[in-house]
């Protein structure tokens, strides 16, 4: 008879934890089948391809669904629409004519131990018969000035962020030249521009596809 009452006991405890398997309890003692739970969504939500970046030369497409800081950047062939061959200089001259005048540029005073340096190498550098001296201003910077071997007169220089490229023998100037393979990153300060320099008026004029 005992073993007939534990079996009935047995059996009711065991539809009992089945039930509850099967429904929730809320806080306000609502019961919840859990049949009438939604169930989870295992879709992936599928691509947006749209226009994520656009300048003047390039419109950059992809999954615009994708987190933005998962994009680190983009690179951008330079292609330049003059080199320096179209500038040369008509010679090459190594020779000092003259002393250094630091007094000729505002800045001679402030950076007198570089253009000093600079101008005591035994070579020019730039555009046949000059000297381009350039240093590192801080993070992504760099300043630059001119000295005229012949006079020893100094001249403003375009600043940089990445570096110049340059020839002895041209009268071209790079700003931020791209890398060896001809890339540049997109930012708003690597791209890069051209100069020529203009031997009557001493300046570096930027220059731009017509």
């Amino acid at each position: 008879m005992k073993t007939i009452f534990l079996i009935f006991l047995l059996s009711i405890s065991i539809l009992s934890c089945s039930d509850n398997a099967k429904s929730v309890k809320t806080e306000n003692h609502q019961v919840i089948e859990m049949s009438t739970l939604p169930q989870a969504q295992s879709q992936e939500t599928p691509p947006r391809i749209d226009l994520i970046w656009e300048i003047d030369n390039l419109k950059l497409y992809g999954d615009t669904s994708i987190d933005n800081a998962k994009i680190s950047y983009a690179s951008i062939k330079f292609e330049p629409f003059i080199g320096f061959e179209d500038f040369k200089t008509s010679e090459v001259d190594h020779t000092k004519y003259a002393t250094l005048d630091l007094k000729s540029h505002n800045a001679g005073t402030n950076f007198r131990t570089r253009l000093i340096n600079g101008f005591n190498s035994d070579m020019a550098n730039f555009a046949g018969h000059y000297t381009l001296v350039y240093w590192g201003c801080g993070s992504s910077c760099q300043s630059s000035l001119l000295i005229d071997r012949k006079t020893g007169k100094i001249y403003d220089a375009p600043g940089a962020s990445l570096g110049y490229d340059f020839r002895i023998d041209s009268k071209m100037l790079i700003v931020n030249p791209p890398d060896s393979s001809g890339f540049y990153d997109d930012c708003f300060y690597c791209q890069p521009i051209i100069y020529i320099f203009d031997e009557e008026s001493k300046k570096f004029v930027e220059r731009h596809p017509r």
